[in-house]
């Protein structure tokens, strides 16, 4: 992440030291890999604030980063915990 960051973003880590949507993410084709992580950058520089067309609240806490490029969509979500601190846990195509 950005060193300027206000905000920590991590990926959710599974017991067996996996993170699942980070792999996805980094599998992503190029663009679309480069346009997601854009996105979330931004999210660590502001955090809840960050909004539409990037993200989307959903429910309960829950936030939605969406990534276009063209005919591809990919939809990442996340949740902030502990102050100032994000987490990256699921991904849809």
């Amino acid at each position: 992440m950005d060193q300027q960051s206000e905000f920590s973003v991590i990926f959710y880590e599974k017991e067996d030291g996996s993170m699942p949507a980070r792999d996805f993410i980094l599998g992503l084709d190029e663009k679309l890999k480069a346009k997601t992580l854009r996105n979330i950058n931004l999210l660590a520089k502001v955090g809840p604030a960050l909004r539409k067309p990037e993200s989307s609240p959903l429910d309960d806490g829950i936030f939605e980063i969406r990534t276009k490029v063209v005919t591809n969509l990919t939809r990442v979500l996340y949740f902030f915990y502990v102050s100032k601190k994000g987490c990256i846990n699921q991904w849809f195509y």
